[in-house]
């Protein structure tokens, strides 16, 4: 577990909910991942305010919810980026991630930015 993982670990409960972390693969650089949150997470600013919090971790992708009451996401990045990202999309008082499912996929090189679907 990485510097990161273990603060997150040791945060307190002083946020409204409890946070879900994500598993990621132990690897340098940049990588991309599928991920499908469930929860309480259409209707509530969730893919706006994702691509809000991508500002400044360098992080590339986008995001789209799908038919199912559920929202997907490619998140392209270092994973502290995308753990960081993860923890921020949790800190919203009407976002409430109950699970994440995620999947390795290929790293798209000529992508440049993140956006909403």
């Amino acid at each position: 577990m990485g510097f990161f993982d273990k603060w997150l670990d040791g945060l307190d409960g002083g946020t409204p909910h409890a946070k879900i972390g994500v598993d990621l693969p132990e690897k340098e650089g940049i990588q991309r991942y599928r991920m499908t949150f469930y929860g309480r997470v259409q209707g509530v600013g969730f893919r706006y305010t994702m691509k809000l919090e991508t500002q400044g971790l360098s992080i590339t992708g986008w995001v789209h919810n799908h038919y199912d009451g559920s929202v997907i996401a490619e998140i392209q990045g270092e994973n502290k980026s995308v753990r960081m990202l993860i923890y921020r999309m949790q800190e919203s008082r009407y976002i409430r991630i109950d699970e994440i499912k995620v999947e390795s996929v290929p790293v798209d090189v000529r992508e440049t930015d993140f956006s909403v679907k």
